[in-house]
């Protein structure tokens, strides 16, 4: 058996390096809302702006059962609703323009068993561009990110680790050009479809001979 991840095309997302360096305390949520509960993420903003008042959460995605009405909802409800923009489903060619709005992203991920079974292109997408990401360290994650070098990782459900992540990388300008040039030069150099292309042919090259 040989495995091949999912791969990334920096072309599919009409970026050339990573995007680095935008203004303001944004952090980005890109998701489609059925890989954690929503709960979490109210809690993680919750916790990250009593130590960063001014963040905001930045929404990219659409749920399938409404779920971003009921994060809305619920940050209303928490008295920050106006610290969540929601920008709904962006199209690919779109994508580079919002990512360079956000000074960080997270990757909130429950520990169940399908989860560890994804290679969330999501995820890759994000560091394809050079966006720093605070993940939960699930399954493939912990392929995709290389902790403090290419993202940063958080043990699954430790919420305040997680907000301790999100407000070093929202205050800490050089750590987050570090990571993001770390992770957009770590998917060109191993994850592009053409390096997996070649790591097929060799896996079959071998397997013939």
């Amino acid at each position: 058996m040989f495995y091949i991840p999912n791969g990334t095309s920096s072309s599919r997302l009409l970026v050339d390096g990573p995007v680095l360096s935008p203004a303001g305390r944004v952090i980005m949520l890109y998701t489609r809302f059925f890989e954690f509960p929503l709960a979490r993420v109210i809690e993680l903003l919750r916790r990250v702006r009593e130590r960063v008042e001014d963040a905001r959460l930045l929404v990219v995605g659409r749920g399938f059962f409404g779920e971003e009405e009921t994060l809305l909802r619920e940050a209303q409800q928490a008295g920050f609703g106006q610290a969540v923009e929601y920008a709904g489903w962006v199209d690919p060619e779109e994508l580079p323009q919002a990512f360079a709005r956000a000074q960080v992203a997270i990757y909130p991920f429950d520990d169940t068993l399908l989860n560890r079974t994804k290679c969330p292109v999501k995820l890759l997408d994000l560091l394809t561009v050079g966006v720093p990401v605070v993940a939960e360290g699930v399954g493939e994650i912990r392929e995709a990110i290389r902790h403090a070098e290419t993202g940063w990782l958080v043990e699954p459900g430790d919420v305040d680790g997680f907000a301790a992540a999100v407000v070093k990388f929202l205050q800490d300008g050089a750590l987050r050009e570090r990571i993001g040039r770390g992770a957009a030069e770590y998917m060109r150099r191993e994850r592009s479809w053409d390096r997996l292309a070649e790591r097929v042919e060799q896996a079959y090259a071998a397997n013939l001979t």
